[in-house]
Protein backbone atom coordinates (compact mmCIF):
# COMPACT_ATOMS: atom_id res chain seq x y z
CA UNK A 1 0.00 0.00 0.00
CA UNK A 2 1.58 3.36 -1.17
CA UNK A 3 2.10 5.92 1.56
CA UNK A 4 0.52 9.29 1.56
CA UNK A 5 2.56 12.61 0.62
CA UNK A 6 2.38 14.00 3.46
CA UNK A 7 3.94 11.41 5.31
CA UNK A 8 6.10 10.70 2.71
CA UNK A 9 7.74 14.68 3.07
CA UNK A 10 7.62 14.24 6.71
CA UNK A 11 10.23 10.89 6.25
CA UNK A 12 12.42 12.96 3.41
CA UNK A 13 12.27 16.23 5.55
CA UNK A 14 14.20 13.44 8.68
CA UNK A 15 16.99 14.05 6.85
CA UNK A 16 19.55 17.04 7.30
CA UNK A 17 19.47 19.97 5.20
CA UNK A 18 16.11 18.60 3.27
CA UNK A 19 13.28 20.75 4.56
CA UNK A 20 9.83 20.25 3.95
CA UNK A 21 10.50 22.51 0.34
CA UNK A 22 13.21 20.40 -1.04
CA UNK A 23 11.17 17.36 0.35
CA UNK A 24 8.67 18.17 -1.78
CA UNK A 25 10.44 19.17 -4.68
CA UNK A 26 12.04 15.94 -4.66
CA UNK A 27 8.46 14.01 -4.23
CA UNK A 28 7.37 16.38 -6.90
CA UNK A 29 10.13 16.26 -9.56
CA UNK A 30 12.25 13.32 -9.22
CA UNK A 31 9.83 10.90 -7.67
CA UNK A 32 11.48 10.40 -4.70
CA UNK A 33 9.48 8.13 -2.25
CA UNK A 34 11.72 7.49 0.32
CA UNK A 35 15.01 8.04 1.96
CA UNK A 36 16.37 4.48 0.10
CA UNK A 37 15.52 6.79 -2.90
CA UNK A 38 17.62 9.90 -1.55
CA UNK A 39 20.62 7.49 -0.99
CA UNK A 40 20.69 6.18 -5.17
CA UNK A 41 19.36 9.92 -6.09
CA UNK A 42 22.66 11.41 -4.44
CA UNK A 43 25.09 7.81 -5.11
CA UNK A 44 24.34 9.04 -8.75
CA UNK A 45 25.68 12.40 -7.90
CA UNK A 46 21.91 13.93 -9.12
CA UNK A 47 21.75 16.18 -5.56
CA UNK A 48 23.80 18.79 -6.56
CA UNK A 49 21.31 19.06 -9.62
CA UNK A 50 19.25 20.96 -7.29
CA UNK A 51 19.25 24.97 -6.36
CA UNK A 52 21.12 25.54 -3.57
CA UNK A 53 23.00 22.06 -3.45
CA UNK A 54 26.76 22.37 -3.40
CA UNK A 55 28.87 19.32 -3.12
CA UNK A 56 29.99 19.88 0.27
CA UNK A 57 25.72 19.72 1.16
CA UNK A 58 25.08 16.72 -1.43
CA UNK A 59 27.84 14.72 1.12
CA UNK A 60 26.45 16.10 4.14
CA UNK A 61 22.71 15.00 2.48
CA UNK A 62 23.64 11.58 1.37
CA UNK A 63 25.89 11.15 4.56
CA UNK A 64 22.49 11.70 6.64
CA UNK A 65 20.79 9.75 4.29
CA UNK A 66 22.40 6.14 4.04
CA UNK A 67 22.61 6.75 8.17
CA UNK A 68 19.18 6.81 8.92
CA UNK A 69 18.44 4.38 6.03
CA UNK A 70 21.11 1.83 7.82
CA UNK A 71 19.66 2.66 10.86
CA UNK A 72 16.10 1.88 9.71
CA UNK A 73 17.40 -1.72 8.02
CA UNK A 74 18.72 -2.57 11.34
CA UNK A 75 15.03 -2.04 13.16
CA UNK A 76 13.82 -3.86 10.74
CA UNK A 77 16.08 -6.53 10.94
CA UNK A 78 15.21 -6.22 14.90
CA UNK A 79 11.70 -7.00 14.77
CA UNK A 80 11.70 -9.51 12.37
CA UNK A 81 14.53 -11.47 14.53
CA UNK A 82 11.85 -10.87 17.63
CA UNK A 83 8.93 -11.84 16.50
CA UNK A 84 9.79 -15.20 14.29
CA UNK A 85 9.39 -18.78 15.98
CA UNK A 86 12.44 -19.93 17.86
CA UNK A 87 13.13 -23.65 17.20
CA UNK A 88 12.13 -24.29 20.28
CA UNK A 89 8.55 -22.98 19.99
CA UNK A 90 8.25 -24.59 16.33
CA UNK A 91 8.90 -28.26 18.27
CA UNK A 92 6.71 -27.74 20.97
CA UNK A 93 3.77 -25.84 18.42
CA UNK A 94 4.92 -29.21 16.11
CA UNK A 95 3.89 -31.41 19.03
CA UNK A 96 1.17 -29.71 20.56
CA UNK A 97 -0.50 -29.76 17.00
CA UNK A 98 -0.01 -33.70 16.95
CA UNK A 99 -1.74 -33.77 20.32
CA UNK A 100 -4.53 -31.85 19.20
CA UNK A 101 -5.24 -34.32 15.91
CA UNK A 102 -5.55 -37.06 17.93
CA UNK A 103 -2.03 -38.62 18.71
CA UNK A 104 -2.04 -39.69 21.96
CA UNK A 105 0.76 -41.47 24.19
CA UNK A 106 0.46 -44.81 24.74
CA UNK A 107 -0.96 -45.06 28.94
CA UNK A 108 0.72 -47.99 30.79
CA UNK A 109 -1.65 -50.90 31.56
CA UNK A 110 -2.32 -50.90 35.29
CA UNK A 111 -1.72 -54.10 37.35
CA UNK A 112 -4.92 -56.25 37.48
CA UNK A 113 -3.95 -59.37 40.07
CA UNK A 114 -5.51 -61.39 37.61
CA UNK A 115 -8.84 -60.04 37.22
CA UNK A 116 -10.34 -57.93 34.50
CA UNK A 117 -9.62 -54.43 34.65
CA UNK A 118 -12.95 -52.54 35.00
CA UNK A 119 -13.82 -50.52 31.89
CA UNK A 120 -12.83 -46.69 32.20
CA UNK A 121 -15.66 -44.18 31.31
CA UNK A 122 -15.00 -42.35 28.25
CA UNK A 123 -13.95 -38.58 28.97
CA UNK A 124 -17.09 -35.98 29.08
CA UNK A 125 -16.91 -34.38 25.44
CA UNK A 126 -15.43 -30.68 25.73
CA UNK A 127 -17.23 -28.26 24.18
CA UNK A 128 -14.72 -27.48 21.66
CA UNK A 129 -13.65 -30.79 21.02
CA UNK A 130 -14.66 -30.16 17.08
CA UNK A 131 -12.05 -27.20 17.30
CA UNK A 132 -9.47 -30.43 17.24
CA UNK A 133 -7.92 -30.19 21.17
CA UNK A 134 -8.78 -29.37 24.56
CA UNK A 135 -8.98 -26.05 26.25
CA UNK A 136 -5.55 -27.54 28.29
CA UNK A 137 -3.26 -28.27 25.53
CA UNK A 138 -4.60 -24.74 24.10
CA UNK A 139 -3.44 -23.01 27.24
CA UNK A 140 -0.27 -25.22 26.95
CA UNK A 141 0.47 -24.17 23.75
CA UNK A 142 2.98 -21.61 23.36
CA UNK A 143 2.06 -18.45 21.78
CA UNK A 144 3.97 -16.55 19.31
CA UNK A 145 6.92 -14.23 20.64
CA UNK A 146 5.11 -11.01 19.64
CA UNK A 147 1.92 -12.14 21.90
CA UNK A 148 4.93 -12.06 24.84
CA UNK A 149 5.80 -8.65 24.34
CA UNK A 150 3.85 -6.82 27.10
CA UNK A 151 1.59 -4.04 25.43
CA UNK A 152 3.10 -0.31 25.71
CA UNK A 153 0.74 1.81 28.16
CA UNK A 154 -0.71 4.87 26.95
CA UNK A 155 2.03 7.17 29.76
CA UNK A 156 4.79 4.72 27.78
CA UNK A 157 3.91 6.11 24.68
CA UNK A 158 3.31 9.87 25.37
CA UNK A 159 7.30 9.30 26.56
CA UNK A 160 7.64 7.56 23.25
CA UNK A 161 6.50 10.25 21.22
CA UNK A 162 8.81 12.93 23.56
CA UNK A 163 12.14 10.78 22.59
CA UNK A 164 10.91 10.38 18.78
CA UNK A 165 10.85 14.17 18.41
CA UNK A 166 14.92 14.63 19.46
CA UNK A 167 17.62 14.87 17.57
CA UNK A 168 21.42 14.21 18.43
CA UNK A 169 23.10 17.44 18.70
CA UNK A 170 26.41 16.07 17.89
CA UNK A 171 25.86 14.74 14.53
CA UNK A 172 22.25 15.55 13.45
CA UNK A 173 20.55 12.12 14.05
CA UNK A 174 17.54 11.21 15.03
CA UNK A 175 17.34 7.94 16.16
CA UNK A 176 18.60 6.94 19.75
CA UNK A 177 18.73 3.38 21.37
CA UNK A 178 17.14 4.02 25.44
CA UNK A 179 18.94 2.63 28.01
CA UNK A 180 17.90 2.77 31.86
CA UNK A 181 19.71 5.79 31.97
CA UNK A 182 21.03 6.85 28.95
CA UNK A 183 20.29 7.50 25.29
CA UNK A 184 22.57 6.32 22.57
CA UNK A 185 22.47 7.92 18.98
CA UNK A 186 22.91 5.28 16.99
CA UNK A 187 24.72 6.76 14.12
CA UNK A 188 27.99 8.41 16.03
CA UNK A 189 27.55 6.70 19.74
CA UNK A 190 27.17 9.24 21.93
CA UNK A 191 25.60 8.81 25.10
CA UNK A 192 23.31 10.91 26.84
CA UNK A 193 21.61 11.31 30.16
CA UNK A 194 18.19 10.58 30.69
CA UNK A 195 17.81 10.96 34.54
CA UNK A 196 14.64 11.48 36.29
CA UNK A 197 12.68 12.25 33.91
CA UNK A 198 15.08 14.71 32.20
CA UNK A 199 17.24 14.18 28.88
CA UNK A 200 20.45 15.60 28.45
CA UNK A 201 21.26 17.10 25.17
CA UNK A 202 23.28 19.73 26.00
CA UNK A 203 25.84 20.29 22.86
CA UNK A 204 28.97 18.49 23.53
CA UNK A 205 30.99 21.82 23.42
CA UNK A 206 28.69 24.35 25.50
CA UNK A 207 28.33 27.90 24.47
CA UNK A 208 30.10 30.86 25.41
CA UNK A 209 28.21 31.71 28.50
CA UNK A 210 27.46 35.27 29.44
CA UNK A 211 27.25 36.63 32.75
CA UNK A 212 23.53 36.45 32.79
CA UNK A 213 23.27 32.90 31.54
CA UNK A 214 25.74 31.88 34.25
CA UNK A 215 23.63 33.33 37.14
CA UNK A 216 20.74 31.33 35.42
CA UNK A 217 22.82 28.27 35.98
CA UNK A 218 23.45 29.12 39.59
CA UNK A 219 21.74 27.03 41.86
CA UNK A 220 20.85 30.09 44.46
CA UNK A 221 19.15 31.87 41.40
CA UNK A 222 17.08 29.17 40.27
CA UNK A 223 15.77 28.48 44.11
CA UNK A 224 14.71 32.42 43.81
CA UNK A 225 13.49 32.52 40.25
CA UNK A 226 10.12 31.62 39.97
CA UNK A 227 8.92 32.97 43.48
CA UNK A 228 11.10 36.25 43.61
CA UNK A 229 13.23 36.81 40.60
CA UNK A 230 11.01 37.01 37.28
CA UNK A 231 7.95 38.52 39.38
CA UNK A 232 10.36 41.62 40.15
CA UNK A 233 11.66 41.83 36.84
CA UNK A 234 8.45 41.88 35.32
CA UNK A 235 6.94 44.56 37.59
CA UNK A 236 10.03 46.10 36.55
CA UNK A 237 9.71 46.56 33.14
CA UNK A 238 6.21 45.57 32.29
CA UNK A 239 3.01 46.72 33.41
CA UNK A 240 0.85 43.26 33.22
CA UNK A 241 1.58 41.20 36.03
CA UNK A 242 2.87 37.23 35.75
CA UNK A 243 -0.89 36.17 36.00
CA UNK A 244 -1.41 38.13 32.74
CA UNK A 245 1.94 37.37 30.89
CA UNK A 246 1.13 33.65 31.52
CA UNK A 247 -2.77 34.54 30.09
CA UNK A 248 -1.62 36.31 27.06
CA UNK A 249 1.19 34.03 25.81
CA UNK A 250 -1.64 30.85 26.33
CA UNK A 251 -4.22 32.94 24.63
CA UNK A 252 -1.59 33.81 21.64
CA UNK A 253 -0.66 29.68 21.30
CA UNK A 254 -4.03 28.59 20.64
CA UNK A 255 -3.77 25.64 22.63
CA UNK A 256 -7.06 23.64 21.80
CA UNK A 257 -5.90 23.07 18.53
CA UNK A 258 -5.86 19.38 17.52
CA UNK A 259 -2.78 17.05 17.74
CA UNK A 260 -0.74 19.61 20.21
CA UNK A 261 3.06 19.56 20.55
CA UNK A 262 4.00 22.52 22.26
CA UNK A 263 8.08 22.69 22.83
CA UNK A 264 9.01 25.87 26.07
CA UNK A 265 12.08 26.85 24.92
CA UNK A 266 14.10 28.78 27.92
CA UNK A 267 11.70 26.86 30.25
CA UNK A 268 13.53 27.55 33.59
CA UNK A 269 11.67 26.22 36.02
CA UNK A 270 8.81 25.26 34.35
CA UNK A 271 5.95 28.21 35.46
CA UNK A 272 4.91 29.21 31.64
CA UNK A 273 5.48 25.11 30.89
CA UNK A 274 3.12 23.96 34.21
CA UNK A 275 0.55 26.58 33.20
CA UNK A 276 -0.34 25.61 29.67
CA UNK A 277 -0.17 22.40 30.94
CA UNK A 278 -2.80 23.20 33.78
CA UNK A 279 -5.26 25.17 30.99
CA UNK A 280 -5.32 22.34 28.84
CA UNK A 281 -6.17 19.99 31.73
CA UNK A 282 -2.76 17.89 32.02
CA UNK A 283 -2.70 17.59 35.79
CA UNK A 284 -6.47 16.17 35.75
CA UNK A 285 -5.91 13.99 33.11
CA UNK A 286 -4.93 10.25 33.51
CA UNK A 287 -1.48 9.27 32.11
CA UNK A 288 -2.97 6.29 30.93
CA UNK A 289 -5.47 8.45 28.66
CA UNK A 290 -4.57 8.23 24.95
CA UNK A 291 -3.73 10.96 22.57
CA UNK A 292 -2.83 13.20 25.46
CA UNK A 293 -1.24 16.45 23.89
CA UNK A 294 2.81 16.54 24.13
CA UNK A 295 3.98 19.30 26.47
CA UNK A 296 7.76 19.82 26.39
CA UNK A 297 10.17 22.55 28.56
CA UNK A 298 13.64 22.66 27.49
CA UNK A 299 16.50 24.78 28.93
CA UNK A 300 20.28 24.89 29.13
CA UNK A 301 20.50 25.81 32.80
CA UNK A 302 20.74 22.25 34.76
CA UNK A 303 19.98 23.59 38.09
CA UNK A 304 16.58 25.34 37.01
CA UNK A 305 15.63 22.26 35.27
CA UNK A 306 15.87 20.13 38.57
CA UNK A 307 13.82 22.34 40.48
CA UNK A 308 11.13 22.44 37.32
CA UNK A 309 11.25 18.73 37.93
CA UNK A 310 10.07 19.25 41.22
CA UNK A 311 7.33 21.65 40.12
CA UNK A 312 5.86 19.08 37.79
CA UNK A 313 5.83 16.23 40.43
CA UNK A 314 3.71 18.65 42.97
CA UNK A 315 1.41 19.89 40.37
CA UNK A 316 0.45 16.08 39.42
CA UNK A 317 2.30 16.87 36.10
CA UNK A 318 4.33 13.55 35.91
CA UNK A 319 4.94 11.68 33.03
CA UNK A 320 2.66 14.38 31.46
CA UNK A 321 5.37 17.08 31.16
CA UNK A 322 8.34 16.14 29.70
CA UNK A 323 12.07 18.50 29.98
CA UNK A 324 14.98 18.63 28.13
CA UNK A 325 17.98 20.26 28.51
CA UNK A 326 19.61 21.79 25.27
CA UNK A 327 20.69 25.32 23.27
CA UNK A 328 18.09 27.61 22.26
CA UNK A 329 20.66 28.30 19.22
CA UNK A 330 21.10 24.33 18.34
CA UNK A 331 17.77 22.72 19.41
CA UNK A 332 18.34 19.31 19.57
CA UNK A 333 14.74 18.13 17.97
CA UNK A 334 13.90 16.92 14.56
CA UNK A 335 12.23 19.30 11.88
CA UNK A 336 8.83 19.92 11.91
CA UNK A 337 8.45 17.54 15.44
CA UNK A 338 6.21 20.86 16.87
CA UNK A 339 3.76 22.75 16.20
CA UNK A 340 3.29 25.38 19.19
CA UNK A 341 6.74 26.98 20.50
CA UNK A 342 6.95 29.57 23.31
CA UNK A 343 9.83 31.00 24.47
CA UNK A 344 9.33 33.73 27.63
CA UNK A 345 12.27 36.08 29.12
CA UNK A 346 14.96 33.79 26.94
CA UNK A 347 15.73 35.26 23.55
CA UNK A 348 17.53 38.24 24.59
CA UNK A 349 20.19 35.99 26.52
CA UNK A 350 20.91 34.14 23.03
CA UNK A 351 24.59 34.52 22.04
CA UNK A 352 23.26 34.13 18.31
CA UNK A 353 19.81 35.63 18.06
CA UNK A 354 18.94 34.96 14.87
CA UNK A 355 20.55 31.47 15.03
CA UNK A 356 17.96 30.84 17.95
CA UNK A 357 15.07 32.14 16.01
CA UNK A 358 16.21 30.23 12.63
CA UNK A 359 15.82 27.00 15.10
CA UNK A 360 12.44 28.12 16.24
CA UNK A 361 11.32 28.18 12.16
CA UNK A 362 13.39 24.20 11.94
CA UNK A 363 11.62 22.52 14.84
CA UNK A 364 8.25 23.86 14.04
CA UNK A 365 5.66 22.19 11.40
CA UNK A 366 4.55 24.52 8.06
CA UNK A 367 1.95 26.99 9.88
CA UNK A 368 3.20 26.06 13.54
CA UNK A 369 2.69 29.18 15.79
CA UNK A 370 5.55 30.70 18.01
CA UNK A 371 5.12 33.21 20.34
CA UNK A 372 7.95 35.26 21.85
CA UNK A 373 7.78 37.06 25.00
CA UNK A 374 10.55 39.46 25.30
CA UNK A 375 12.13 43.19 26.50
CA UNK A 376 12.79 46.38 24.51
CA UNK A 377 14.25 49.85 24.88
CA UNK A 378 11.03 51.41 25.12
CA UNK A 379 10.88 55.10 25.36
CA UNK A 380 12.76 57.92 27.40
CA UNK A 381 16.54 58.63 25.74
CA UNK A 382 18.48 58.11 29.17
CA UNK A 383 16.24 55.05 29.69
CA UNK A 384 17.70 53.80 26.36
CA UNK A 385 21.16 54.66 26.87
CA UNK A 386 21.47 53.20 30.04
CA UNK A 387 20.06 49.73 28.73
CA UNK A 388 22.39 50.22 26.00
CA UNK A 389 25.46 50.80 28.09
CA UNK A 390 24.71 47.62 29.82
CA UNK A 391 24.21 45.31 27.28
CA UNK A 392 28.49 44.68 26.87
CA UNK A 393 29.24 43.64 30.33
CA UNK A 394 25.43 41.28 30.41
CA UNK A 395 25.08 40.38 27.10
CA UNK A 396 21.53 41.23 28.01
CA UNK A 397 19.87 42.55 24.61
CA UNK A 398 17.37 44.88 24.43
CA UNK A 399 15.72 44.83 21.57
CA UNK A 400 13.71 47.74 19.73
CA UNK A 401 9.87 46.61 18.30
CA UNK A 402 11.13 47.09 15.11
CA UNK A 403 14.58 45.17 15.06
CA UNK A 404 12.66 42.52 16.61
CA UNK A 405 9.78 42.14 14.20
CA UNK A 406 12.10 42.06 11.59
CA UNK A 407 14.22 39.47 12.64
CA UNK A 408 11.25 37.10 13.30
CA UNK A 409 10.34 37.76 10.12
CA UNK A 410 14.12 36.96 8.65
CA UNK A 411 14.24 33.21 10.16
CA UNK A 412 10.96 32.50 8.47
CA UNK A 413 7.71 33.24 10.44
CA UNK A 414 5.04 35.66 9.44
CA UNK A 415 4.24 37.99 12.26
CA UNK A 416 -0.04 37.65 13.46
CA UNK A 417 -0.02 40.32 16.71
CA UNK A 418 1.93 41.63 19.14
CA UNK A 419 1.19 43.34 22.77
CA UNK A 420 3.71 46.08 24.11
CA UNK A 421 3.13 46.51 27.86
CA UNK A 422 6.26 48.78 28.70
CA UNK A 423 9.21 47.67 27.90
CA UNK A 424 7.86 44.05 27.75
CA UNK A 425 6.43 42.78 24.26
CA UNK A 426 4.54 39.20 23.57
CA UNK A 427 4.53 38.40 19.98
CA UNK A 428 2.61 35.64 17.57
CA UNK A 429 4.07 34.63 14.71
CA UNK A 430 3.34 31.34 12.14
CA UNK A 431 6.12 29.33 10.43
CA UNK A 432 5.52 30.12 6.60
Amino acid sequence: MAKRKSTVLEELSRVRFVGPKMAELLYDDHGIRSIADIVEFGQEGKLTDLKGVGAKKAKTILSSAERIAKAEKSDTAKKKKAQAPTPEAEKKEESAAERGNGAVRPERTPKTNGRAPEPTPPPEPSPAAGAGRTAAAASAEPRPAQARIRPVSAAANLQQRFLDTLRCPACGHDRFDVGASSLTCQACQRQFSFKRGIVDLAPPSPPDRSVSQRIMESRLYSMMYEEFMRPRLTKIVSSRPMREEYRLSADFLDLEADDLRLLDVGCGTANFTRYFAQRIGLAEASASDADLPLVVGMDLSWPMLENARRNIEQENLDGKVFLLRGDGTRIPVRRGAYNRLHCAGTLHLMNDIDEGLRNFARVLEPDGICVVDTFILGKGLLRRLLKRAAEFPTRFHWFSRDELLKRIERAGFEILDSSVAGDAITVKARRI
